[in-house]
C-alpha cells in the first residue's frame, strides 16, 4: 500500500483544518434568541367557542350515538376546525372562560355518517353536519356540509383513517366559513 504524497497530506490537513474553522466560526457566530412575544390570551374577538359536538337525527329521522360511529368523529372534526382556524380566530375553547364573554358560540351536530368497516374495501366514507353561529347582537348563521370518500391512496386505509381525511376537509371547510358566516351556507360537497 503506497502512502500519500506531502502535497496529498498537506491538502487533506488544510481540509479539516478549513472545516474546523468554519464550524467553530458558525458556532460561535449565533446571537442569543431574541425573546419570544408572550402568546396572546384567549379573548372574545379571537375565541370561538364549540361544544360538544352532538350526534343528531338524519334526514330519515333516525337519531344517531356514538354506536353509529366508529371513529369518534367529534373529536377528530374539533380537533380538524382547531388545527385549520384562521385569523382573527386563535382560540377554540369547549366552553366559555373568563375574558371570552361575547365570543361567537359554534354548535355543531352530526346529521349521518356512513363509514363502513372495510377500510377502502368497505365502501365510501361520508359524514354531514349542520352548524349554527350565535353571535352577540347579530342574527344566528347556519350551515350544512358534507364530505365524503370513496378511494383513498393513502396509508393505512383504514376505516377511521379515510374517515379522518372526509374530517379534516370538513374542519377545513368551516375554518373558512368563520370568516364571513352566511346563513344556509352549504359547505363541502353539498
Amino acid at each position: 500500500m503506497t502512502q500519500p504524497s506531502f502535497a496529498g497530506r498537506a491538502v487533506t490537513r488544510l481540509f479539516v483544518v478549513l472545516n474546523t474553522i468554519v464550524l467553530l466560526t458558525a458556532c460561535g457566530s449565533r446571537q442569543p434568541a431574541a425573546p419570544q412575544a408572550e402568546p396572546a390570551a384567549a379573548s372574545a374577538r379571537n375565541t370561538v367557542v364549540m361544544p360538544a359536538i352532538a350526534y343528531g337525527t338524519t334526514a330519515k329521522g333516525l337519531q344517531l350515538s356514538k354506536k353509529d360511529d366508529p371513529c369518534d368523529v367529534p373529536a377528530s372534526l374539533q380537533q380538524a376546525v382547531q388545527d385549520q382556524l384562521i385569523a382573527p380566530y386563535e382560540y377554540l375553547l369547549p366552553a366559555r372562560s373568563p375574558g371570552t364573554d361575547g365570543a361567537p358560540v359554534l354548535k355543531i351536530e352530526i346529521t349521518d355518517i356512513l363509514a363502513n368497516a372495510g377500510g377502502l374495501y368497505g365502501g365510501p366514507k361520508i359524514v354531514q353536519l349542520r352548524g349554527t353561529l350565535e353571535r352577540s347582537g347579530e342574527p344566528s348563521a347556519g350551515f350544512t356540509a358534507q364530505r365524503q370518500m370513496f378511494i383513498y391512496f393513502g396509508v393505512p386505509r383504514s376505516t377511521c383513517s379515510m374517515v379522518g381525511v372526509v374530517t379534516y376537509a370538513l374542519g377545513g371547510d368551516i375554518a373558512n366559513w368563520l370568516q364571513k358566516p352566511t346563513n344556509g351556507a352549504t359547505l363541502g360537497e353539498f
